[in-house]
Protein backbone atom coordinates (compact mmCIF):
# COMPACT_ATOMS: atom_id res chain seq x y z
CA UNK A 1 0.00 0.00 0.00
CA UNK A 2 2.75 2.54 0.71
CA UNK A 3 4.31 1.69 -2.53
CA UNK A 4 1.56 2.68 -4.18
CA UNK A 5 0.58 5.82 -2.68
CA UNK A 6 4.61 6.57 -3.49
CA UNK A 7 4.11 5.45 -6.90
CA UNK A 8 1.11 8.02 -6.95
CA UNK A 9 2.97 10.73 -5.50
CA UNK A 10 6.15 10.71 -8.10
CA UNK A 11 3.29 10.66 -11.15
CA UNK A 12 1.84 13.86 -9.26
CA UNK A 13 5.18 15.40 -8.80
CA UNK A 14 6.00 15.05 -12.70
CA UNK A 15 2.72 15.81 -13.77
CA UNK A 16 3.57 19.30 -11.59
CA UNK A 17 6.49 19.83 -13.02
CA UNK A 18 6.38 18.98 -16.51
CA UNK A 19 3.18 21.90 -16.47
CA UNK A 20 5.34 24.24 -14.55
CA UNK A 21 7.89 24.29 -17.53
CA UNK A 22 5.59 24.52 -19.83
CA UNK A 23 3.92 27.56 -18.14
CA UNK A 24 7.35 29.30 -17.46
CA UNK A 25 8.23 28.69 -21.74
CA UNK A 26 4.89 30.88 -22.41
CA UNK A 27 5.38 33.09 -20.37
CA UNK A 28 8.77 33.72 -21.71
CA UNK A 29 7.76 33.48 -25.18
CA UNK A 30 5.79 36.57 -23.71
CA UNK A 31 8.45 38.78 -22.74
CA UNK A 32 10.45 38.18 -25.83
CA UNK A 33 7.84 39.07 -28.17
CA UNK A 34 9.85 41.68 -30.32
CA UNK A 35 7.87 45.15 -30.51
CA UNK A 36 6.88 46.43 -33.84
CA UNK A 37 9.45 47.68 -35.96
CA UNK A 38 8.36 52.03 -36.25
CA UNK A 39 11.70 52.72 -38.21
CA UNK A 40 10.59 55.64 -40.63
CA UNK A 41 11.86 57.41 -43.84
CA UNK A 42 11.41 61.22 -44.70
CA UNK A 43 11.86 63.17 -47.05
CA UNK A 44 11.58 66.96 -47.90
CA UNK A 45 10.96 69.05 -51.09
CA UNK A 46 10.75 72.84 -51.19
CA UNK A 47 9.06 75.47 -52.57
CA UNK A 48 5.74 72.81 -53.87
CA UNK A 49 3.26 75.76 -53.80
CA UNK A 50 4.89 79.26 -53.22
CA UNK A 51 7.17 79.65 -50.66
CA UNK A 52 5.36 76.45 -48.75
CA UNK A 53 7.19 73.58 -47.75
CA UNK A 54 6.62 69.61 -48.11
CA UNK A 55 7.45 67.02 -45.24
CA UNK A 56 6.54 63.57 -45.89
CA UNK A 57 7.42 60.45 -43.67
CA UNK A 58 5.99 56.55 -44.17
CA UNK A 59 7.19 53.86 -41.83
CA UNK A 60 9.67 51.42 -43.84
CA UNK A 61 7.81 48.14 -42.64
CA UNK A 62 4.28 48.85 -45.05
CA UNK A 63 2.28 46.39 -42.77
CA UNK A 64 2.68 47.54 -39.53
CA UNK A 65 -0.46 49.10 -37.85
CA UNK A 66 -0.37 52.54 -37.92
CA UNK A 67 -3.26 53.23 -35.84
CA UNK A 68 -2.92 55.94 -33.16
CA UNK A 69 0.34 56.68 -34.41
CA UNK A 70 1.16 60.66 -35.52
CA UNK A 71 4.19 62.05 -36.24
CA UNK A 72 5.85 65.08 -34.63
CA UNK A 73 8.25 68.02 -35.74
CA UNK A 74 10.23 69.67 -33.18
CA UNK A 75 12.73 72.60 -33.69
CA UNK A 76 14.50 74.59 -36.56
CA UNK A 77 10.67 75.84 -37.01
CA UNK A 78 10.22 79.91 -37.42
CA UNK A 79 6.87 80.65 -35.11
CA UNK A 80 6.35 77.45 -33.07
CA UNK A 81 7.63 74.86 -31.53
CA UNK A 82 6.16 71.38 -33.07
CA UNK A 83 4.20 70.76 -35.80
CA UNK A 84 1.99 66.99 -35.74
CA UNK A 85 2.22 65.79 -39.67
CA UNK A 86 -0.92 64.81 -41.57
CA UNK A 87 -2.00 61.10 -41.87
CA UNK A 88 -3.06 59.78 -45.85
CA UNK A 89 -3.77 56.25 -45.56
CA UNK A 90 0.15 55.10 -44.77
CA UNK A 91 1.55 58.79 -45.43
CA UNK A 92 2.16 61.23 -43.20
CA UNK A 93 3.06 64.67 -44.39
CA UNK A 94 2.49 68.40 -43.76
CA UNK A 95 2.67 71.02 -46.12
CA UNK A 96 4.17 74.73 -44.53
CA UNK A 97 6.47 77.61 -44.13
CA UNK A 98 7.17 77.25 -41.20
CA UNK A 99 10.50 75.33 -42.03
CA UNK A 100 13.46 77.32 -40.95
CA UNK A 101 16.32 75.41 -43.53
CA UNK A 102 18.98 76.03 -40.94
CA UNK A 103 19.86 73.60 -38.27
CA UNK A 104 18.19 70.29 -37.54
CA UNK A 105 14.70 69.14 -36.23
CA UNK A 106 13.80 66.08 -34.01
CA UNK A 107 11.15 64.26 -35.92
CA UNK A 108 9.06 61.71 -33.27
CA UNK A 109 6.61 58.53 -33.61
CA UNK A 110 3.84 59.30 -31.45
CA UNK A 111 1.40 57.02 -29.90
CA UNK A 112 -0.47 59.52 -27.02
CA UNK A 113 1.72 61.47 -25.36
CA UNK A 114 4.58 58.77 -25.92
CA UNK A 115 7.57 59.12 -28.54
CA UNK A 116 8.11 55.77 -29.89
CA UNK A 117 11.10 56.50 -31.62
CA UNK A 118 12.55 59.78 -32.85
CA UNK A 119 15.38 60.87 -35.68
CA UNK A 120 17.59 63.82 -35.42
CA UNK A 121 17.21 65.41 -39.28
CA UNK A 122 17.87 68.77 -40.94
CA UNK A 123 15.50 69.65 -44.01
CA UNK A 124 18.32 70.63 -46.12
CA UNK A 125 20.00 67.57 -46.32
CA UNK A 126 17.06 65.21 -47.06
CA UNK A 127 16.18 67.40 -49.87
CA UNK A 128 14.14 64.99 -52.52
CA UNK A 129 13.90 66.69 -55.96
CA UNK A 130 11.14 67.43 -58.05
CA UNK A 131 10.70 64.92 -61.38
CA UNK A 132 11.46 66.36 -64.79
CA UNK A 133 8.61 67.20 -66.99
CA UNK A 134 7.95 67.48 -70.81
CA UNK A 135 10.64 65.57 -72.21
CA UNK A 136 11.05 65.50 -75.63
CA UNK A 137 13.34 63.83 -78.17
CA UNK A 138 14.28 65.52 -82.22
CA UNK A 139 16.24 63.70 -84.88
CA UNK A 140 18.46 65.56 -86.73
CA UNK A 141 19.38 64.33 -89.79
CA UNK A 142 22.05 67.40 -90.62
CA UNK A 143 23.98 66.63 -87.37
CA UNK A 144 23.12 62.51 -87.08
CA UNK A 145 22.11 62.92 -83.82
CA UNK A 146 18.87 63.21 -81.49
CA UNK A 147 18.47 65.98 -79.54
CA UNK A 148 16.78 65.57 -76.03
CA UNK A 149 15.55 68.41 -74.08
CA UNK A 150 13.38 68.52 -71.07
CA UNK A 151 11.97 70.77 -68.06
CA UNK A 152 13.38 71.10 -64.80
CA UNK A 153 10.65 72.76 -61.58
CA UNK A 154 13.90 73.66 -59.87
CA UNK A 155 14.73 76.52 -62.63
CA UNK A 156 12.00 78.44 -61.15
CA UNK A 157 13.02 77.75 -57.60
CA UNK A 158 14.41 80.02 -55.05
CA UNK A 159 16.62 78.10 -52.69
CA UNK A 160 17.72 74.25 -55.10
CA UNK A 161 19.26 75.63 -58.15
CA UNK A 162 21.95 73.34 -59.11
CA UNK A 163 20.52 69.50 -59.56
CA UNK A 164 22.39 66.72 -61.31
CA UNK A 165 20.01 64.89 -64.22
CA UNK A 166 20.64 61.17 -65.07
CA UNK A 167 18.81 60.64 -68.95
CA UNK A 168 18.39 57.16 -69.66
CA UNK A 169 17.67 55.51 -72.52
CA UNK A 170 17.36 51.49 -74.28
CA UNK A 171 15.93 49.88 -76.87
CA UNK A 172 11.79 49.77 -76.25
CA UNK A 173 11.64 45.48 -77.00
CA UNK A 174 14.07 43.17 -75.71
CA UNK A 175 14.55 44.28 -72.08
CA UNK A 176 18.50 45.86 -72.63
CA UNK A 177 20.40 47.58 -69.84
CA UNK A 178 19.72 51.16 -69.80
CA UNK A 179 22.24 53.61 -71.12
CA UNK A 180 22.61 56.62 -68.18
CA UNK A 181 23.89 59.63 -69.24
CA UNK A 182 24.72 62.12 -66.43
CA UNK A 183 24.15 66.42 -67.18
CA UNK A 184 23.74 69.21 -65.16
CA UNK A 185 21.34 71.29 -67.81
CA UNK A 186 18.40 70.39 -69.60
CA UNK A 187 19.71 69.27 -72.72
CA UNK A 188 22.11 66.53 -74.34
CA UNK A 189 22.55 64.66 -78.11
CA UNK A 190 22.64 61.02 -78.38
CA UNK A 191 24.93 60.29 -81.47
CA UNK A 192 22.91 58.17 -84.06
CA UNK A 193 26.10 56.15 -84.40
CA UNK A 194 25.48 54.73 -80.85
CA UNK A 195 21.91 53.35 -81.64
CA UNK A 196 20.23 50.47 -83.04
CA UNK A 197 18.88 51.23 -86.76
CA UNK A 198 15.08 51.75 -87.38
CA UNK A 199 14.44 50.54 -83.46
CA UNK A 200 12.13 52.28 -81.27
CA UNK A 201 13.93 53.37 -77.89
CA UNK A 202 12.37 54.57 -74.57
CA UNK A 203 13.77 57.41 -72.80
CA UNK A 204 13.10 59.32 -69.20
CA UNK A 205 14.84 61.33 -66.62
CA UNK A 206 15.17 62.27 -62.86
CA UNK A 207 17.18 64.80 -60.66
CA UNK A 208 19.20 64.93 -57.82
CA UNK A 209 20.02 67.61 -55.19
CA UNK A 210 23.70 69.05 -55.83
CA UNK A 211 24.60 71.39 -53.65
CA UNK A 212 27.04 72.07 -50.91
CA UNK A 213 24.35 73.05 -48.65
CA UNK A 214 20.97 71.01 -50.19
CA UNK A 215 21.56 67.72 -50.67
CA UNK A 216 18.96 64.60 -50.53
CA UNK A 217 17.36 61.89 -52.95
CA UNK A 218 16.74 61.15 -56.48
CA UNK A 219 13.33 62.49 -58.13
CA UNK A 220 10.78 59.81 -59.24
CA UNK A 221 11.52 59.10 -62.99
CA UNK A 222 9.42 61.72 -65.52
CA UNK A 223 7.05 60.05 -67.83
CA UNK A 224 8.66 57.89 -70.17
CA UNK A 225 8.98 59.20 -73.82
CA UNK A 226 9.34 57.69 -76.90
CA UNK A 227 11.83 58.12 -80.20
CA UNK A 228 12.58 55.68 -83.62
CA UNK A 229 15.89 55.79 -85.29
CA UNK A 230 15.65 55.72 -88.90
CA UNK A 231 16.72 52.78 -91.51
CA UNK A 232 20.92 52.66 -92.51
CA UNK A 233 21.06 54.78 -96.11
CA UNK A 234 20.43 52.58 -98.85
CA UNK A 235 20.69 49.64 -97.21
CA UNK A 236 20.35 46.31 -99.98
CA UNK A 237 19.35 49.27 -102.30
CA UNK A 238 20.38 51.39 -105.47
CA UNK A 239 22.99 54.22 -105.14
CA UNK A 240 22.40 56.87 -107.31
CA UNK A 241 25.47 58.71 -106.45
CA UNK A 242 27.69 55.44 -107.64
CA UNK A 243 26.68 55.36 -111.21
CA UNK A 244 27.55 59.18 -111.71
CA UNK A 245 30.94 58.96 -110.41
CA UNK A 246 31.98 55.96 -112.15
CA UNK A 247 30.20 57.09 -115.76
CA UNK A 248 32.75 60.37 -114.68
CA UNK A 249 35.59 58.17 -113.91
CA UNK A 250 34.92 56.57 -117.46
CA UNK A 251 34.49 59.98 -119.62
CA UNK A 252 37.35 61.42 -117.91
CA UNK A 253 39.97 58.66 -118.72
CA UNK A 254 38.50 58.71 -121.74
CA UNK A 255 39.11 61.96 -122.75
CA UNK A 256 42.24 61.30 -121.61
CA UNK A 257 43.11 58.91 -124.35
CA UNK A 258 41.92 61.58 -126.95
CA UNK A 259 44.08 64.18 -125.82
CA UNK A 260 47.09 61.80 -125.32
CA UNK A 261 46.65 60.58 -128.94
CA UNK A 262 46.18 64.03 -130.55
CA UNK A 263 48.82 65.80 -128.67
CA UNK A 264 51.31 62.68 -128.90
CA UNK A 265 53.52 64.07 -132.13
CA UNK A 266 53.23 68.37 -131.34
CA UNK A 267 53.64 67.93 -127.61
CA UNK A 268 54.06 65.15 -125.53
CA UNK A 269 56.64 62.95 -127.66
CA UNK A 270 59.15 66.28 -127.76
CA UNK A 271 59.27 66.45 -123.80
CA UNK A 272 59.12 62.40 -123.02
CA UNK A 273 61.40 61.72 -125.85
CA UNK A 274 63.87 64.18 -127.11
CA UNK A 275 65.00 63.68 -131.04
CA UNK A 276 69.06 63.31 -130.53
CA UNK A 277 70.94 65.80 -132.72
CA UNK A 278 72.65 63.59 -136.16
CA UNK A 279 76.56 64.45 -135.44
CA UNK A 280 77.12 63.56 -139.65
CA UNK A 281 74.88 65.62 -140.98
CA UNK A 282 76.19 68.22 -138.92
CA UNK A 283 80.00 67.44 -139.73
CA UNK A 284 78.88 68.04 -143.89
CA UNK A 285 77.06 71.45 -143.25
CA UNK A 286 80.54 72.38 -141.62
Amino acid sequence: MMALGRAFAIVFCLIQAVSGESGNAQDGDLEDAEPDDHSFWCHSQLEVDGSQHLLTCAFNDSDINTTNLEFQICGALLRVKCLTLNKLQDIYFIKTSEFLLIGSSNICVKLGQKNLTCKNMAINTIVKAEAPSDLKVVHRKEANDFLVTFNAPHLKKKYLKKVKHDVAYRPARGGSNWTHVSLFHTRTTIPQRKLQPKAVYEIKVRSIPHNDYFKGFWSEWSPSSTFETPEPKNQGGWDPVLPSVTILSLFSVFLLVILAHVLWKKRIKPVVWPSLPDHKKTLEQL
